[in-house]
This record gives C-alpha cells, structure tokens and sequence, in this order.
C-alpha cells in the first residue's frame, strides 16, 4: 500500500506503460499509413512552396530589370 502512495514509482510504471503502448501503436499498419500520408503530403506542400517562391524571384528580378530600364530612359 505505501508503493501506490509514491508518486515517483508511479510515474515511472506510467511511463514505461506509455512506452510500451506507443510501441506497439507505432508499428501497427494503419499508423504507419497515416505517417506516409502525412510525410507525403508535407513534401508535396514543400515542392509548391519552393516553386511559387522560385516564381516570386522570377518577378521580382524581372521588376526590377524592368524599373532599371525606365531609370535609364528618363535619366
């Protein structure tokens, strides 16, 4: 009765009761499928995000070639 009133013995039997579903969860198929889709998803995002600031650069640059040109021609 005295070890259920140690909350540090508890904490610890919680923690590796934790670990030991977390386990058991992780190598179960579905969560596996969800990983990949997520993991999937994420780097499908990332590839978009890359190529609209590739885009963005593309603008920008060209901007600025274009107001060097007026420069030029008012000067």
């Amino acid at each position: 009765m005295n070890c259920l009133k140690n909350t540090n013995l508890l904490c610890f039997f919680g923690g590796l009761a934790a670990a030991m579903a977390g386990a058991k969860l992780v190598k179960s198929g579905a969560v596996r499928k969800a990983a990949v889709s997520g993991l999937a998803r994420a780097m499908r995002l990332q590839k978009e995000a890359q190529e609209a600031l590739a885009n963005l650069r593309e603008d920008a640059c060209d901007l600025c070639c274009e107001a060097e040109r007026k420069s030029k021609g008012k000067a």
